[in-house]
């Protein structure tokens, strides 16, 4: 992935966000509380997470693990299927975090060593990602938390909104100055 496709992923998934959050408020807020235990969406981000890791770590040479590589993809593809079955609550949310932390691999990666300096603006957003895919990762029903202190009152939820459609703005700016 080159920094131009990173920049716009990352933009085009912040206006996307953006724009549900601020203009489509209470259209909104059902599919964002039921996304924190749908079954369907554990399934795609929890899966598509995990099934990705475990392509990461077969990719790995024998410097990094050497003999028991196999045996790494065995336990954390175990682990991950014996979540579905007992860690079911918020398994979604911790699939978005698993997601979101494989995703800035790939953008800080593409930002590594690039010469412009607007790159920052990428870096920063993604590093700000990290911590919040972090946090979440560990308190999932933080998410459920947040959703109901935005939506206690809708003015929060179409200032969050105008935040994340600001940073896109950010990055498609500063992707003009690669």
């Amino acid at each position: 992935m080159n920094l131009y496709v990173s920049t716009y992923l990352l933009a085009a998934a912040l206006l996307a966000l953006g724009v549900a959050f601020a203009f489509f408020t209470g259209a909104f807020k059902k599919p964002a509380f039921g996304f924190l235990r749908s079954t369907k969406a554990a399934v795609v981000t929890f899966g598509g997470g995990g099934l990705w890791f475990l392509y990461m770590l077969s990719q790995l040479g024998e410097a990094d693990f050497g003999e028991i590589k196999l045996a790494l993809i065995a336990v954390f593809g175990a682990a991950g299927i014996l979540a579905f079955f007992y860690f079911k609550d918020f398994l979604s949310v911790r699939g978005l975090a698993v997601l979101a932390l494989i995703f800035s691999n790939e953008f800080l990666k593409s930002a590594f060593l690039q010469e412009p300096e607007s790159r920052l603006v990428l870096v920063t957003l993604t590093y700000a990602l990290i911590i919040a895919a972090l946090y979440l990762g560990a308190l999932p029903y933080r998410l459920r938390d947040f959703f109901n202190y935005l939506y206690e009152k809708p003015v929060r939820a179409k200032a969050f909104g105008g935040i994340l459609c600001a940073c896109a703005a950010a990055l498609g700016i500063a992707s003009i100055f690669y």
